[in-house]
């Protein structure tokens, strides 16, 4: 929202929370799959949801991402390493909130609205595996 303030320049309003999401369709369990999912170049991150049981993690970019394949979900990530957030969920519809409240941002060379993702099917069969984020957006 823009409004015109005392000065006569423009202002600009805050951001509603709102939503992204990005599939991985036909994931065997057990088996990871790399998902972009489009949101905002930098973002506070209020929650994860996933459509079935799933292990999820966030990252800056895909550098990071690629370097973290071979993390197991028992091992924490590196302090500073680029992981943004993760969750395990163990359900269909599993909701995590993330408290508190994450920023999040893409480290891209020219930052872009891509938020980078793994996604390892837990569910114990084959199944599309939803991931929706519900976030603020932070930066134009």
């Amino acid at each position: 929202m823009v409004a015109d303030d005392a000065t006569g320049g423009a202002s600009t309003g805050l951001s509603s929370r709102t939503t992204g999401s990005a599939t991985a369709t036909g994931l065997a369990n057990g088996s990871a799959a790399d998902i972009t999912i489009t949101a905002a170049k930098a973002y506070a991150l209020l929650k994860i949801q996933t459509s079935h049981a799933a292990w999820v993690t966030l990252y800056t970019d895909t550098t990071v991402r690629t370097g973290d394949a071979n993390r197991t979900e028992t091992t924490d990530p590196l302090p500073g390493g680029g992981v943004i957030a993760e969750m395990i969920s163990s359900q269909e519809g599993e909701i995590q909130r993330i408290t508190p409240g994450t920023i999040g941002w893409n480290n891209d060379v020219i930052p872009s609205t891509n938020v980078y993702a793994k996604v390892v099917n837990k569910s114990g069969s084959t199944n599309d595996i939803t991931v929706t984020l519900t976030y603020v957006q932070i930066e134009a």
